[in-house]
């Protein structure tokens, strides 16, 4: 696992994280890292949005994509996470617990044929089990604090249920060619489904609202 390197506070306006090493005889700085984004005076760093990028494309089956897009994105993901993390300190919002953690990766580990698998996975994609294990902190702190921050304040009305019923559910049973179940059947369904477009758009809004109180400063260079 990964010391915090948020922690860091001596840096150049480059946008690179530097540690003098006295022992060293000549005593000069050198380079550990990268800044690739401060909000107020935390820090993401280059080789943090690698990891995420690392980790989730592991998560999600998929191709570790490491082009400027991509870390772009990561980027913006990381800053919502801090963002996050910030307000669930301040309003003392309940962490995840490890054995939240642990069930998690349970789940992942089901993929595999068993644990040497799922070490040889982790190395194929650059990454360890701790490195992993913070990644599904991340996740599982983001998907607490919906649940307690947003998810009481959604009403869901019937009459939305039923259009997403007619407009959503019912067309894509249609589409594949199955018979779609009853309104009644999918009624749970639907609500769930409505209410999770509710607490995302209170979300998005939240987090807009957060990144216009919050001074977010980008190095262009890490991102090339």
């Amino acid at each position: 696992m990964r010391k915090n390197r948020g922690q860091y506070t001596h840096f150049r306006s480059s946008g690179v994280l530097v540690l003098a090493l006295a022992l060293l005889p000549s005593a000069r700085a050198e380079i550990i890292d990268r800044i690739a984004v401060t909000v107020d005076k935390q820090v993401i760093t280059q080789s943090q949005l690698v990891e995420d990028i690392r980790t989730t494309a592991f998560l999600n089956g998929e191709t570790p994509d490491l082009g400027p897009a991509s870390k772009r994105s990561t980027a913006e993901r990381l800053i919502d996470q801090v963002l996050i993390q910030r307000e669930m300190e301040l309003t003392k919002y309940p962490e995840p617990s490890p054995s939240d953690v642990e069930e998690i990766l349970k789940q992942v580990k089901g993929r595999f044929a068993g644990e040497a698998a799922y070490q040889a996975a982790l190395k194929r994609y650059g990454i360890n089990d701790g490195e992993l294990r913070q990644a599904l902190l991340r996740q599982a702190r983001f998907l607490r604090f919906i649940d307690l921050r947003f998810k009481p304040e959604v009403q869901v009305e019937e009459s939305a249920i039923q259009r997403y019923y007619d407009d959503v559910l019912r067309p894509a049973y249609v589409k594949r060619g199955a018979k779609p179940p009853s309104y009644d059947d999918a009624r749970g369904e639907c609500e769930d489904a409505v209410a999770a477009g509710l607490v995302d758009k209170r979300v998005e809004l939240w987090l807009k609202d957060a990144r216009t109180r919050a001074r977010i400063v980008y190095q262009e260079d890490a991102f090339r």
